[in-house]
């Protein structure tokens, strides 16, 4: 008895540990996804469908070192041929 008593605490206790879905949703032009534990650390990605037919998405992660997006499509990145070149008397 004292062996099925702990087998099941220790299966509610593994159960509660692992990350958990916290947001998961979809619509027609929008998804979220959330996963992790709510107030410590959670992980995701939320995407949408733009008025001009192009799709985005965000993959995030916030925890005890903030909010920090991982991987997007949203902001385009500058051709390197478009940054200022830097001298070497302006540092």
């Amino acid at each position: 008895m004292k062996v099925l008593v702990l087998i099941g605490l220790c299966l509610v206790a593994l159960a509660a540990a692992r990350p958990s879905d916290i947001v998961d949703f979809e619509l027609d032009d929008h998804e979220q996804e959330q996963e992790g534990q709510p107030g410590r650390s959670v992980q995701g990605e939320y995407s949408w469908t733009a008025p001009d037919g192009n799709e985005y998405y965000v993959k995030y992660i916030a925890d005890h070192n903030g909010y920090r997006i991982v991987e997007d499509n949203v902001v385009p990145e500058a051709p390197d041929s478009d940054l200022p070149e830097v001298d070497d008397d302006d540092k």
